[in-house]
């Protein structure tokens, strides 16, 4: 029988573990090697600057007014629009109706006057969203959490301060139309809108692709033909005639990023962090800072060439951005995502424009 006898000024072995298992353990550090890199890479493969494909799809739900299905990854949402009549009552000021910025209710509370029939005031458009159950290991069954209050409340604002639809396509007058819209010309009721987006797999950005989804629905949206009936004082819609929502000519998108910080190190050259385009959930869940910009643009047919797109014909501005935590991101950090949020602007009215042109 023999003995093991240790051998002198042997070492143990050193302590490794398996790449999934580092993730698990230690995910700021795994994520920080990556970008360690030369070049950097992300644990998904993509390069800080790269953002996930998407694809879009519109009309699919057979029962709402418009839709769309939009998956960036393995982020999917569905959202369906669904128009209502909202009767103007007697002594009623329709200028209320039409102002976004009249009623401070938020988008959950606006979504509880359905039973009542319509929307409150100043609240023609309604988006509601939901997390579907199995959509994400961190959101189990069980009533709406934070994060669909939030986004239903951050989309109602974009929807407000944007002033995407154009209200005179949601007004139903008296008569017939065929005279046109003249001085005693008067408003009898709106095309209410609920916009009701729903979470079917999230995998991080759910922002962008419901605020896409929700461009595509409403730009893919008929409404049946309203008018007024002087005789029974009431309003008939007409099955057989439909027409489109207007939404406004330079159409806006989001692009968010996250910042995740960079130990101190020669070996990075002195960067303290590192911004990504469009994060994944494990990415957004080591973010000290979440960067989100709102540009718009709109092709121009004179200059443009719609077969070039994105590179020709397109203008498109900044009109908003928003920073949530932090202070690492300057004015450096912020030029350089303007120019990658214009560049994926671009890309969404491309695929729109093709979505367009697919017969239904």
């Amino acid at each position: 029988m023999s003995t093991l006898t240790p051998q002198v000024g042997s070492q143990p072995p050193p302590l490794t573990f398996s790449t999934s298992l580092f993730r698990q353990i230690s995910p700021a550090l795994y994520l920080q090697r990556h970008f360690l890199r030369s070049p950097p890479t992300r644990p998904n493969g993509r390069s800080p600057s790269q953002c996930r494909d998407f694809t879009l799809t519109t009309n699919s739900l057979s029962h709402a007014h418009g839709s769309a299905v939009v998956r960036a990854g393995d982020t999917a949402v569905v959202c369906g629009i669904r128009g209502e009549i909202l009767t103007v009552a007697p002594g009623d000021d329709p200028s209320r109706f039409e102002s976004y910025h009249s009623s401070p209710t938020s988008a959950t509370h606006a979504c509880g006057s359905r039973g009542a029939g319509g929307a409150s005031w100043g609240g023609l458009i309604v988006p509601n969203v939901e997390l579907s159950t199995g959509c994400s290991k961190k959101y189990p069954l069980g009533p709406p959490g934070g994060l669909a209050q939030t986004l239903s409340d951050q989309l109602h604002e974009l929807i407000n301060v944007t002033k995407l639809v154009s209200l005179d396509s949601l007004r139903i007058y008296d008569g017939d139309g065929d005279g046109g819209i003249t001085s005693t010309t008067k408003i009898k009721g709106y095309w209410s809108l609920y916009v009701d987006v729903l979470c079917i797999s999230l995998d991080g950005n759910i922002l962008d692709a419901a605020w896409y989804a929700i461009v595509a629905a409403l730009k893919s949206s008929r409404l049946p033909l309203a008018s007024w009936n002087q005789t029974e004082e009431r309003i008939f819609c007409d099955a057989s005639l439909y027409h489109p929502i207007s939404l406004r000519q330079s159409l806006p998108f989001t692009t968010t990023f996250a910042l995740i910080p960079l130990p101190h190190s020669e070996d990075n050259g002195g960067e303290t962090a590192v911004l990504l385009n469009d994060p994944d959930s494990y990415e957004e869940d080591e973010a000290c800072e979440i960067l989100t910009i709102l540009s718009t643009t709109d092709f121009d047919p004179v200059r443009g060439d719609l077969s070039r797109l994105p590179s020709t014909g397109l203008r498109t501005r900044v009109e908003k951005i928003e920073k949530r935590g932090g202070w690492k991101v300057g004015l450096t950090q912020i030029e350089s995502c303007t120019h990658l949020a214009a560049s994926k602007a671009a890309r969404y009215i491309q695929s729109l424009t093709k979505e367009q042109l697919t017969p239904v």
